[in-house]
């Protein structure tokens, strides 16, 4: 699979990378970590970021916007993204050739090439794999702590029944580049006074029932805290560590939309991403998302996953 990687790569000179939309750090480690790799070890090749937010993961390496031009003569490649109406940025379509690096459960064809790995705790380990695997070039330190990024979250903190010998190797072989380890978790862990009250509040407007816990946030509920619509739905983890919690949602109002919501769903073992499925969602068998609900369709959608613990 690897050498396929690194061939499709070779063909082109303009390469633009696209992730999913609403992206966490395993899709923006991804799409920044491939981005490093290749300027690093393909200088004289142009790479591109495409997707209309980025987060913390702002800095030199983002063009604004990048031409239609740009990406009609590019190579295309999609990263952490299981169907095609999720990538941010659909423009990919235009590209002389796409290809899609990925590690969720399949749902749809939709590039080129696709290397696809659902073993992968995450799209950041399986590029790393291909990484270490590809002989005569080097994995930087920035490149590596984009990925050990990606990985930490994925397996949050390799607790996930997807961390496997592998994960730990392919994160061991990123940390030898000089990874300072405690700093990294500060990092993505660490919140501030504002997201402290937030997550205080988040732990004490929640209903619970027949072993689902969930909370639906207005942007009224979230505007007090200084945080985003989307970045609201990211502190679902807080629910994770409750025995009684077999699986646990945040629903939060859409951004470009107060009158649907979008949900980030997770749970402990039982399978939840085929419901998803079902309500303009998918993702991993344990976390997934959900989009485009009226409230009604979120209630409908609770019931659902109460009876799935029956």
């Amino acid at each position: 699979m690897f050498k396929l990687f690194q061939e499709t790569i070779e063909q082109f000179d303009i390469i633009t990378i696209f992730r999913h939309e609403n992206p966490d750090l395993d899709a923006l480690g991804s799409q920044f970590g491939l981005c490093h790799w290749i300027k690093d070890n393909y200088p004289n090749k142009k790479v591109y970021l495409c997707g209309s937010e980025f987060g913390r993961f702002s800095d030199a390496l983002i063009v604004s916007s990048v031409d239609d031009e740009v990406i009609n003569n590019s190579l295309a490649i999609i990263v952490d993204t299981a169907n095609s109406a999720r990538v941010d940025d659909l423009r990919y379509r235009n590209a002389l050739k796409t290809m899609r690096i990925d590690h969720h459960p399949f749902v749809e064809s939709f590039a080129d090439v696709e290397l696809i790995d659902e073993k992968s705790a995450a799209t950041c380990e399986l590029l790393g794999d291909f990484f270490t695997l590809i002989e005569g070039k080097v994995i930087t330190k920035d490149t590596a702590e984009l990925l050990y990024q990606g990985i930490l979250t994925d397996t949050l903190c390799f607790k996930t029944n997807n961390t496997t010998p592998k994960t730990l190797y392919i994160a061991s072989k990123l940390a030898e580049t000089g990874l300072l380890i405690a700093k990294i978790n500060q990092n993505v862990f660490d919140m501030d006074l504002a997201t402290f009250k937030y997550v205080n509040y988040l732990r004490s407007n929640f209903a619970f029932s027949e072993g689902v816990a969930y909370s639906i946030l207005t942007e009224k509920d979230i505007e007090p805290f200084g945080i985003s619509i989307n970045r609201a739905r990211e502190y679902v983890s807080e629910f994770g560590n409750v025995k009684e919690f077999e699986i646990w949602c945040i629903f939060t109002q859409d951004d470009d939309n107060l009158d649907v919501y979008k949900g980030s769903l997770r749970s402990k073992t039982v399978v939840i991403n085929e419901v998803a499925a079902n309500y303009n969602g998918g993702g991993h068998k344990n976390a997934c998302g959900v989009k485009n609900l009226t409230l009604e369709q979120v209630n409908n959608l609770i019931q659902e996953l109460k009876a799935l613990l029956v």
